[in-house]
């Protein structure tokens, strides 16, 4: 497996320098041909598929009566600010143990994994003993557009899978891997206010017409309360309480949430402090102001509009229509000037700890890192796992390939080789798990 590994990085780095983020379609392009290339010549069959503008590679290996869906996605947050980087974001560089580049972690260093362990597999076994389908998602940083399109066009090669089976994001501790059996789902928001047709002069107008900034601070102050709970009515209705197994996992994962805090230098905890910190954020829908806009920092002018860009992330029993029109509908009532709009939506997604092929994930995991995993019941990130688990009803279980230090969408992303290694035996342990299971 380490020669697979350490054959392999070349080809991860060349996949590595296509600048392929998420908006910039010729590069997709490029890296999805360029992908295409590299799986043909290792023995897959592989289909591009287009829906909605994102280019999405079907890949298949292997043969015998069990099948897994792998996914992964081959498009890249963009890098910005440049002057944060110690290299070039687009051009991998070994160093300190790790691969510092954008996409190193998230995600082209963690859906190679698989790829290493196949290699390995065939040259030791001669075939693959299962099918292995890998779904390359070409626009997952922008909400996965066209995803559930693609999954309905080719259910009758999909349905017979026993899992789907995600390696992304970062872990939490540094020497203990996890399981993670469910994400919460999301839906970006743009909030806009408007107070007149045009820019104002401070000076002449302070006092008689408000600014559309302090109009947007008092209307987004409305919506939460100072001890962190939201005040839209119904917006914590249908949430699916955690289960006693999924409360016991909880107990057992090490997190300290003051430390958490002071490792990024929070002053402030945030959410109902009366539920404890892993249950707000595995099992409780947040609302989060992701960025505002409005006015000039240097020009003595009151502005005439201003807008918040607002995330929720959802939990089980809720879905991104719903919540929508319970947002839309109270703002009608508070604020009847603004304007919302919803610009993307996922699903949420949780498989139950008990499973029966979590088992074979676990066992994988402890065979590749050396370690037993801590089972996380929910990420408070999102994925797109729910595109597999409702659209096919299987099982999705993610595992997190990278470091908790990967500083995934930020400057000076990062893969650690150790990480790499361990990845593609947990692949590799998994296939044949997987495979002798009948």
């Amino acid at each position: 497996m380490d020669r697979a590994v350490d054959e392999g990085l070349d080809d991860l780095f060349r996949i590595l320098r296509i600048p392929s983020v998420s908006q910039d379609a010729s590069a997709l392009r490029r890296s999805a041909s360029e992908l295409t290339t590299l799986l043909t010549g290792d023995g897959w069959s592989v289909e591009l598929c287009d829906v909605e503008s994102n280019p999405v590679l079907l890949a298949e290996i292997g043969s015998g009566p069990q099948a897994l869906i792998v996914y992964g996605h081959h498009d890249v947050q963009p890098v910005e600010p440049l002057s944060a980087w110690t290299s070039d974001p687009f051009h991998p560089v070994r160093r300190a143990g790790r691969v510092f580049c954008r996409g190193s972690a998230d995600n082209k260093g963690q859906f190679f994994c698989h790829l290493f362990a196949i290699r390995a597999l065939r040259g030791r076994l001669g075939d693959v003993p299962l099918r292995v389908r890998l779904v390359l998602d070409g626009q997952e940083e922008v909400g996965s557009p066209g995803l559930s399109e693609f999954v309905d066009l080719h259910r009758s090669r999909l349905a017979d899978s026993r899992l789907c089976f995600t390696a992304d994001g970062p872990t939490r501790q540094d020497i203990r891997p996890e399981v993670v059996f469910g994400v919460r789902g999301d839906i970006k928001l743009r909030l806009t206010v408007k107070t007149a047709d045009t820019e104002l002069h401070s000076g002449n107008w302070g006092n008689i017409v408000q600014s559309a900034g302090w109009r947007l601070a008092h209307l987004i102050a409305q919506l939460k309360d100072r001890t962190g709970r939201v005040t839209i009515p119904g917006f914590y209705d249908g949430a699916i309480p955690p289960t006693d197994a999924e409360r016991k996992a909880m107990a057992d994962l090490p997190f300290d949430v003051a430390e958490a805090a002071k490792s990024v230098g929070a002053t402030e905890l945030d959410g109902p402090a009366e539920i404890a910190a892993l249950e707000r954020l595995m099992f409780m829908p947040a609302l989060s102001v992701n960025g505002l806009e409005g006015g000039h920092n240097e020009k003595s002018v009151i502005p005439s509009t201003a807008t918040a860009y607002l995330d929720v992330r959802l939990v089980a029993g809720q879905d991104p229509d719903s919540m929508f029109e319970l947002i839309r509908d109270h703002l009608a009532t508070i604020a009847p000037d603004a304007t919302v709009e919803c610009t993307r939506g996922y699903m949420p997604s949780r498989t139950p700890l008990e499973t029966p092929v979590a088992r074979h994930v676990i066992d994988a995991v402890k065979l590749g890192y050396g370690a037993e995993p801590a089972l996380v019941p929910c990420s408070g990130g999102t994925l797109p796992d729910a595109v597999f688990a409702l659209g096919l009803g299987i099982p999705v279980l993610d595992v997190p390939y990278a470091g908790r230090d990967q500083r995934n969408h930020a400057a000076n992303e990062n893969m650690r080789l150790d990480h790499i290694h361990a990845g593609a035996r947990t692949s590799a342990a998994l296939f044949l798990s997987l495979a002798a299971d009948t």
